[in-house]
């Protein structure tokens, strides 16, 4: 591993140390009886944090291509997820169950605070860390012709194939039963200690959503395939991915948000269904491919490979 790369082991370590006090502070304010909004909490800092911590050192070293390629894909992100939030909230795709940790109190249109500042933390952070990543690794080569031809074949095939089963799934929704949705429907902790929510027809309505992000996210990737760094790509990716999980899992853990078991396939580890092992894996990749893809639309030589960054000095 050269200096530049494990030099980046450094901020995934003091992220570990920033999660592990984390828990730590929130063990010891249970013992004690305290409560707490330990959702906005863990976000101002294990999430916020890094975050600034990333836009600092990277957007000033960015071309102009690829700073307006990060506005405009972090504000569609964020414009969208507010938006896929209302309509998600209104149809009980989740809940909140606040026996253990309260929230904040503070509402925007009935939603939590908290909902929405979770939106452009996460969706920034796989963007700005492969920006960063990107720096450190500036000589990686991207793919060959033909093996990029053949990665855009196979997104273009998957990307078809996410959609016809997001329409599969659909049917499946408008042909069940018309029982109409109790929006006082509570959730509950069942006997194993699992927080759970179930509310409405079965619609599958998170799966849907999942499958519409993969074939969103095989058909950016079939766009960028040719220019990308893929090692990059898949060190992005896993380290996200763990990052990400164990947030949903504290989050679903503690009742912050709760999925709706009628809105996905029923299929749970513990607490989590299986949506959201696919969620933070198109959390990873759909912001980068998107980013890279806007990028290209505004550079000067949209077919140039890899990004204009300022390397990091050795």
């Amino acid at each position: 591993m050269s200096r530049p790369e494990s030099s980046l082991l450094k901020p995934l370590v003091g992220l570990s140390v920033l999660v592990v006090a984390m828990v730590v502070a929130r063990a010891i304010a249970d013992a004690l009886g305290v409560k707490a909004p330990w959702y906005l909490l863990h976000e101002l800092t294990v999430m916020l944090v890094p975050m600034l911590w990333l836009l600092a050192r990277v957007y000033p070293r960015l071309d102009d291509s690829s700073r307006v390629g990060f506005v405009v894909t972090s504000g569609l992100f964020i414009s969208l997820s507010a938006i896929a939030e209302l309509l998600a909230i209104g149809a009980r795709y989740w809940s909140f169950y606040e026996g253990f940790d309260p929230l904040s109190g503070l509402d925007l249109g009935a939603i939590p605070l908290e909902e929405f500042l979770s939106y452009p933390l996460l969706l920034n952070l796989p963007i700005l860390w492969f920006l960063e990543l990107s720096r450190a690794r500036p000589d990686e080569p991207v793919l060959g012709p033909a093996r990029a031809a053949g990665l855009t074949k196979v997104f273009k095939r998957a990307s078809a194939a996410a959609f016809v089963a997001a329409l599969g799934f659909i049917a499946l929704a408008l042909a069940g039963p018309a029982t109409p949705l109790d929006v006082t429907t509570p959730a509950f902790v069942d006997a194993a200690g699992a927080v759970r929510y179930a509310a409405g027809p079965k619609q599958y309505g998170w799966t849907i959503v999942q499958l519409l992000g993969w074939a969103g996210t095989f058909a950016l990737g079939a766009a960028v395939a040719h220019r990308l760094r893929w090692r990059t790509v898949l060190i992005v990716v896993a380290t996200y991915f763990p990052f990400a999980l164990f947030v949903e899992l504290l989050a679903c853990g503690r009742g912050w948000w709760v999925w709706n078991s009628q809105q996905t396939l029923g299929v749970f580890a513990w607490v989590l269904p299986v949506e959201s092992f696919s969620m933070y894996l198109t959390g990873a990749l759909m912001p980068v491919f998107c980013f890279e893809w806007l990028r290209g639309l505004w550079a000067e030589a949209p077919e140039a490979r890899g990004l204009s960054l300022t390397p990091r000095p050795s």
